[in-house]
């Protein structure tokens, strides 16, 4: 007997038209992995349509969809007004249950790699919780080195984040950059 066909992966850069799914995408996450994110289901929950269409229209997000329905998300953010312009932040990463381990996050990862590339940034930055352990592997699939650098977890002092960056390897000829697949981030890895 063979085995079933595996479900088409799309992943799509969503606007402040898209506020409705990302909403959605976004209130789950925070339900399901509430450690993995700075803000509360609550403080989510409690924005307004204008303040959801604003935050697609400050960063770059994308939504991953599996067989139609949503699967993921993650956004690109530039980061604060002082930081090095040439640096951006993979934040609010997040897979749904049913579509880990079926080479959603290696894609989300990708899109915001490839915005990487496009805008010429030299690093994407981003902080996972110490106790995330499927994240960070991903993470070091696709390029990611861990820092060194931690913060405390807002509301649990026995966890913290762990800061972890994928530089821009150009050649000498100005490639491969972000995207250089090489051995990580590769599907199926």
């Amino acid at each position: 007997m063979s085995e079933p066909p595996e479900p088409r992966v799309a992943v799509r850069r969503l606007g402040p038209d898209d506020w409705g799914a990302y909403r959605r995408i976004r209130l789950e996450m925070l339900l399901d992995a509430p450690d993995a994110f700075l803000t509360t289901h609550a403080e989510a929950a409690a924005h307004d349509e204008a303040t959801w269409r604003s935050r697609l229209g400050s960063a770059t997000t994308y939504l991953a969809e599996v067989s139609g329905g949503s699967a993921g998300s993650v956004t690109l953010w530039d980061g604060p007004l002082d930081g090095p312009p040439d640096e951006a932040f993979l934040v609010a990463m997040y897979v749904a249950p049913s579509a880990r381990r079926r080479g959603v996050g290696e894609r989300l990862v990708r899109a915001v790699l490839d915005e990487a590339d496009r805008r010429g940034l030299a690093r994407v930055v981003l902080e996972v919780t110490s106790s995330n352990d499927g994240a960070r592997r991903l993470y070091e699939r696709c390029g990611f080195t861990a820092t060194g650098a931690t913060t405390p977890h807002p509301r649990r002092p026995e966890l913290h984040e762990q800061a972890m960056v994928r530089e821009r390897r150009p050649d000498a000829a100005g490639g491969p950059g972000m995207t250089d697949p090489g051995p990580s981030c590769t599907m199926g890895a």
